[in-house]
């Protein structure tokens, strides 16, 4: 193992610079979630700290030790279009915004990090007039082969931004989806944001929201890619800093809890009518203790409980001659699989339906990754569903091993069996 980036002792707040951050969980010296390997290059892998902090002073969640985004981005293997739910949830999500805020025939939309299009090209469906996407992944967005599209294989900053501004003008639609958690400069992109956008425009964000990952103790949407983890009450502090607000919000299933922020000037048309749903999020967070302390401290606990109770689990199985393998090899499972200290003497393999990430080998655990087609010919006794969140796709594709008497392991939100699902369970 190489330490890449030994801890320091002193971190600021990303958003607000100041030093009052209360550490809350520590993953330990971890690969990159999403840095998946060559057996050549298990051997070099670089580590890294990852350590999660609370800012008492503006509420923001975040890790500390962030990696250059050039590290993490530039040959990525998450592509959007391989989960059915995702390709019909961007869809829908297209046509809502189209339709309420956008006349098509005359409207500029740019999305940052819009990785293979997956939500581009359903906008362009709509008879938006200008859809353009900016994303560092090279090796995703070249999947992107529609002539209604403009990529600029780039980072979103001030370079991005004068380009765009120079070539089409100011936006009518700014839209981040999940993206916004990955930026280690988030003032400064935010400040890009608001550069672009008219002033009735609308930023459209859609991210995991932390209400979800606290309640759920989805620990597992924790690494290096997500740097932050938002509440309502730190996305407006943040906003406020670049004549930004929320005037809307809506909670998203997707991604096992998101929360989609309508975002508009806070001098701005759009912000003269506050949905009274901003207020009621409010609310309801600060009951949650998400203004507090104490509250991330019982989610590192009680976190700490369900990675015992799942390696419990597997060391008994183990004993037992078993076989495993676990399904989904993302970076939400590479999080379990590292902080519970998961290897191949507990699964065999990783099933992933992504076929560029076939042949690979997961970082930090160096499990191989397989198709789906290995439960046919080499099926084993247990699936671990580290993709829970999409449990019933999954149980779908997985419907034969089940019928033969496959079992499914579901890590969160708390550790459980599922011998033959009812077909539409939700988990």
């Amino acid at each position: 193992m190489i330490l890449a980036h030994p801890p320091t002792a002193e971190h600021r707040c990303a958003f607000c610079g100041g030093s009052s951050l209360h550490d809350i969980i520590d993953l330990g010296e971890v690969g990159l979630a999403g840095g998946f390997l060559t057996r050549e290059q298990a051997a070099s892998e670089r580590h890294y700290p990852l350590r999660v902090a609370y800012c008492t002073h503006c509420h923001a969640v975040q890790v500390t030790d962030p990696v250059d985004p050039a590290i993490l981005f530039s040959d990525y293997f998450y592509f959007s279009s391989a989960i059915r739910t995702l390709r019909e949830h961007f869809i829908d999500y297209a046509g809502e915004v189209v339709a309420r805020f956008l006349a098509p025939e005359r409207a500029t939309v740019v999305e940052i990090g819009c990785n293979d299009g997956v939500l581009l090209r359903p906008i362009a469906d709509q008879g938006v007039r200008t859809v353009i996407g900016v994303d560092p992944a090279t090796n995703v967005v070249n999947s992107i082969r529609d002539p209604r599209i403009t990529i600029y294989n780039d980072f979103f900053g001030a370079a991005a931004a004068d380009r765009i501004l120079r070539e089409h003008g100011p936006a009518d639609m700014v839209v981040a989806n999940n993206v916004f958690a990955h930026i280690p400069d988030i003032n400064g992109t935010t400040a890009q944001i608001a550069r672009i956008l008219k002033d009735d425009g609308v930023f459209v964000c859609e991210v995991h929201y932390l209400g979800r990952i606290v309640q759920g103790l989805q620990y597992d949407m924790i690494y290096h890619e997500h740097l932050y983890y938002y509440s309502l009450l730190a996305m407006i502090k943040h906003l406020e800093r670049h004549g930004l607000g929320v005037f809307d919000v809506k909670p998203i299933p997707i991604h096992g809890g998101s929360m989609r922020y309508y975002i508009g000037r806070q001098d701005g048309p759009r912000m003269r009518q506050i949905s009274p749903r901003v207020e009621r999020l409010l609310a309801e967070e600060r009951a949650a203790g998400l203004d507090r302390a104490d509250t991330y401290a019982r989610f590192a606990q009680d976190v700490a409980a369900r990675r015992d109770t799942l390696m419990a689990l597997l060391e008994r199985l183990r004993a037992q001659g078993r076989r495993v393998a676990g399904y989904g090899a993302s970076g939400r499972a590479n999080t379990i699989i590292q902080y519970c200290g998961i290897g191949p003497r507990h699964l065999e393999y990783m099933i992933d339906d992504a076929p560029a990430k076939h042949g690979f080998l997961t970082p930090g655990s160096h499990l191989p990754i397989r198709s789906n087609a290995v439960l046919a010919e080499d099926p084993p006794d247990y699936l671990v569903l580290f993709a829970w969140t999409y449990f019933n796709e999954i149980a779908e594709k997985c419907r034969p091993f089940l019928d033969g008497g496959g079992r499914m392991i579901v890590p969160l939100p708390d550790v459980r069996l599922v011998m033959h699902p009812t077909p539409g369970l939700a988990l």
